[in-house]
């Protein structure tokens, strides 16, 4: 694939991941909920428990794509952009195993514009400049925890916004993108008392917009000065130092909010390794019995 045809391919990627945005009345500075928005766009979306899966697309007998719930939250969340990028372009039925994704090497064009359009989708320039805006960072100076915290908001892994900021977006530099590639996102979870088979989300007082999406056994990393609401989703593990730390241990709805303050955020919790139609993926064990 020559140059040329492959920035032509970019562009229509981002006009296109910029028009969805559009019919799915998404701010420009706004993190995507890619789940969401392939629903508005008129795909089935459905978890499935198969370790080899990334992804599918079907266009038969409806608009469908289906998503491997064994992923890391960051890699379905992408998948799930990748997929519908195959819906909006019209592509016939696609198949993604863990191996199609990680080879980026002579991949079609098809695949490559996917790939492309979820990028854009997931991490729009403006929304990311706002987000660095926001917080008082800079891309140039970013640490590891900044990072991660960054790919919190928009849902996507560690390593994927790196890449995105140093080859999409061209705001971080080469060497400083390299230096942060070589930490390790676990070490970043261990810090706050996580396995590296859980993810962890940690909230501050810019984050809006979208829901705080969580498995059971996640870790919610609040800054002091917040809480949240009486239940039995979340349970405060740890209040030390300027954070407060939380565990998920029940499905359903909770919310995070500042004490005295006007922010606040919706959390989202769904079963480990969900399987089944994605609009249900957050209701209590009760409810689902019914």
């Amino acid at each position: 694939m020559d140059n040329k045809h492959r920035q032509e391919l970019v562009r229509s990627a981002a006009l296109k991941a910029e028009r969805v945005r559009l019919s799915a009345e998404i701010p420009q500075s706004a993190p995507v909920d890619p789940v969401d928005v392939a629903i508005k766009c008129g795909c089935e979306v459905v978890f499935m428990r198969l370790p080899s899966l990334e992804g599918m697309y079907s266009t038969v007998p409806r608009p469908a794509i289906v998503i491997g719930s064994e992923r890391p939250a960051g890699r379905r969340a992408y998948t799930c952009a990748h997929e519908l990028a195959h819906h909006i372009f019209k592509h016939e039925t696609k198949f993604d195993d863990l191996n199609t994704l990680k080879d980026n090497s002579g991949k079609v064009d098809e695949e490559f514009v996917a790939d492309a359009f979820a990028g854009f989708l997931l991490m729009s320039q403006t929304a990311i400049i706002r987000a660095l805006k926001d917080r008082g960072w800079s891309a140039n100076t970013l640490q590891p925890e900044q990072v991660f915290r960054l790919a919190n908001f928009f849902g996507v892994g560690y390593s994927s916004m790196i890449n995105h900021l140093a080859l999409s977006l061209q705001i971080l530099p080469r060497t400083k993108a390299a230096e942060l590639q070589r930490v390790m996102p676990g070490k970043i979870k261990a810090k706050y008392g996580s396995s590296g088979k859980s993810e962890v989300v940690i909230l501050d007082y810019n984050w809006s917009f979208r829901a705080v999406d969580l498995e059971i056994g996640d870790t919610l990393v609040l800054p002091q000065g917040a809480g949240t609401e009486p239940g039995n989703r979340l349970e405060l593990i740890s209040n030390e130092g300027d954070h407060l730390i939380y565990r998920a241990i029940n499905s359903g709805l909770a919310r995070a909010f500042c004490a005295g303050g006007d922010w606040a955020a919706n959390v989202r919790i769904s079963r480990k390794n969900y399987k089944g139609l994605a609009q249900y993926r957050f209701l209590e064990d009760s409810e689902i019995e019914i």
